[in-house]
Order: structure tokens, then sequence, then C-alpha cells
């Protein structure tokens, strides 16, 4: 398929941009959604000096069908008018072959991968063949699960179609059930590909994993201490109005005000935001901690049955003895005392059996 290619040479290099700043800083609006707000925002962001690219969604991944699935290709027209005002170049998301054609026609300077797609390797294959040839940042979310290998793979398929370019962004990875955040973080996953991929860029989205405009903040915060090499944050001049996460979009002034705390000051750390996203982080276990009991239970209830059924006993002592010693062997693997989590199974170990013999009383009555 042939387009027309538009791409600026006048736009410095991500390389260029941290060795001159130290930090890559991606902002703008979740969804263009009209010309006055995405040109609106675009001056905020000019005018704080430390943005270095205009992000807003064309298109729009949604969940539901007859969700705002964003404008389409009238939203180029804004972006590009921003940009011809501020100065600044602009980025957008591509979902598919047809995305990207229509995005290099209408000379977006860098273009970012969502998890969704990211979890779809022939979509990413074709992805890949049509940005072939072409000199262009790419960014490269993380997929929906955390899987090292997808993620490490699909930005392979990029370095291999010849992308100088590329960066990685965390944007945190599903959860399931409601949780005080909107992804789990899971830091150990972007490490271990800084790891693999040592000149790899890597940013973070606190927007994303954060799903709250007040827990934007302390996310980035988190980020900056981990040594991410910038960010990439949702920003909206009146996010109570917005047509897509509206929740987790900071105002101008709300944004500058964090740039403000985090980065401003080189070495500058932040002692009780990054206590806040620790705190965060535990919350977030405890509710993973809370359901995966839960499950426990749900499968003792069908086990109880089944003890019953077969007229065996509730309290199979061969049985406990074996779990104790893979889960002591997993604990010791993990750091973790033998002892503390031997005393943590026999609590939960005591409440199970207790909750079969009731289900079989139960059942018994019946």
């Amino acid at each position: 398929m042939k387009t027309e290619v538009k791409v600026s040479t006048k736009q410095k290099r991500i390389s260029n941009i941290l060795e001159e700043t130290g930090r890559l800083i991606i902002a703008g609006p979740c969804s263009a959604e009209s010309q006055e707000q995405v040109i609106e925002t675009a001056k905020a962001l000019a005018a704080d000096g430390r943005v270095h690219y205009l992000r807003a969604g064309i298109w729009k991944p949604r969940t539901s069908p007859g969700s705002f699935e964003g404008v389409g290709t009238i939203g180029f027209k804004w972006l590009n008018m921003a940009k011809a005002i501020t100065g600044l170049p602009v980025a957008t998301e591509v979902g598919s072959e047809r995305h990207v054609y229509e995005a290099l026609k209408h000379g977006v300077d860098m273009l970012w991968i969502g998890a969704r797609t990211v979890s779809n390797p022939f979509t990413i294959q074709e992805i890949a063949d049509a940005i072939r040839g072409v000199d262009i940042p790419i960014m490269v979310k993380n997929p929906l699960s955390p899987d090292i290998n997808l993620w490490e793979g699909a930005i392979n398929r990029f370095a291999r179609a010849g992308v100088s370019q590329l960066g990685a962004v965390h944007r945190g990875f599903t959860l399931s059930g409601e949780s005080i955040l909107r992804n789990n973080p899971s830091w150990n996953i972007p490490q271990l590909l800084q790891e693999r991929m040592p000149e790899l860029p890597i940013i973070c989205d606190p927007s994303h994993i954060a799903g709250k405009n007040h827990l934007v903040s302390p996310i980035a915060q988190r980020a900056m201490e981990m040594g991410f090499n910038g960010l990439m944050v949702e920003v909206h001049p009146n996010p109570q109005q917005a047509l897509s996460d509206a929740a987790q979009q900071l105002t101008p002034l709300s944004f500058a005000n964090m740039l403000n705390r985090l980065i401003s000051e080189p070495g500058y750390s932040n002692p009780d935001e990054l206590l806040s996203e620790l705190r965060l982080e535990i919350d977030l276990i405890d509710d993973e901690l809370i359901r995966a009991i839960a499950n426990r239970m749900n499968l003792v209830k069908h086990i109880a049955e089944a003890k019953k059924l077969s007229n065996t006993d509730v309290i199979q002592p061969s049985r406990w003895e074996s779990i104790l010693q893979r889960i002591g062997q997993l604990a010791s693997d993990q750091g973790l005392r033998p002892s503390f989590v031997r005393k943590l199974f026999n609590s939960i170990h005591k409440e199970s059996c207790a909750f079969q013999q009731d289900q079989i009383l139960q059942s018994a009555v019946k």
C-alpha cells in the first residue's frame, strides 16, 4: 500500500533529548476531542517548557462498543495546528496498519503502540512492516498481562523492521476485580526489561497505573526514584469534561506542579509521595491476598463436596505435610522465613478444615 509520508527531520532524536535533559516528557489529553481543547492544551504545555511531545489519541480502543472511540482523522488537523502554533512535535497511538499510514500521511512525529495491540503479535508484525524504512520514534507500551517475553518480542519486531528510535512505556498490568489502582505497577517487569535491553529508554505512564488523578504524582515519584527515563502523562484543560479517562487526567497546572516536585531539582526526592506510593502497593497486594484466599476457600467448598461423596476424612495428614514442604521450599527461595510461612499456612489450613466440616454438616442436614 503506497502512502505519502510526511516525517519531520527537524525534531531532536530521543537519544539527544535524554542527553540534554535527562528526561523524556510526553504529555497531553487522552483523546483529541476538539480543536480548541488540543490547542489550549498544547499552549499550556509549550509554555511550561519541559514537554518534548504533545500526545493525543486519535483512535481509542474501547472495551465496550458505543463508548467514545476517538474523533478519527479530523484530529490530525488539530494536532498539526497545535504543532504550528507551539512548535511541539506530536504523538499518537496506532493500532493497525491503516492507522500507521494515516498518521504518517498527516506528519505525526512519534507513534506509540498501546497495551491491547502489543498483546497481539500478528498485529505488531503488521504495524512493524508498515513502519519499515520510516525514521520515526516508536514507543511500545507493555502488554495487558505481565509477560516480559511478549513485551520484549514486540520491541524486537520493530527493531528488526529497522526502527532506530525505540522506547518502552510502562503503564502497568491488568488487575482482576476492584482495586485502589487501575493497573498493577509490577515494577519488577520493567526492571527485567531494562536488564535485558540496557540501551532501551523506558518511561513510565503513571496516569494508566493510577487511574485517579490524585494518585498520578506518587506513581510518577516512584518511577523517578527507580531511574525511569521519563514520563507519559495525560493532561487535559478540563478533565471533568473529558470524553475518555476523565478520572486520571491532570490539569496543566497540576501537571506543572508535579514536574516541579519531581524533576526540577536534580536528585530531588519527595519522601512523603514515595511513602504514599509504597503504601498503595501494599494495599494492592493486600487486596490480591484477600481475593486469593477467597478463591482458595471456594475450591475448599468443592473439595468438601468431593470428600463427602467419597467418604474421605476432612484432615489428610500426608497431603498437608507435602503442602508444607512445598511452600516451605518456595518461601526459602523467595527470601521468606519458612517458619513464618508455615505458621501462616497452618492458620489457613485450620480455617479450611473448619469450613469443610461445616459444609459437610450442612449437606448432611439437607
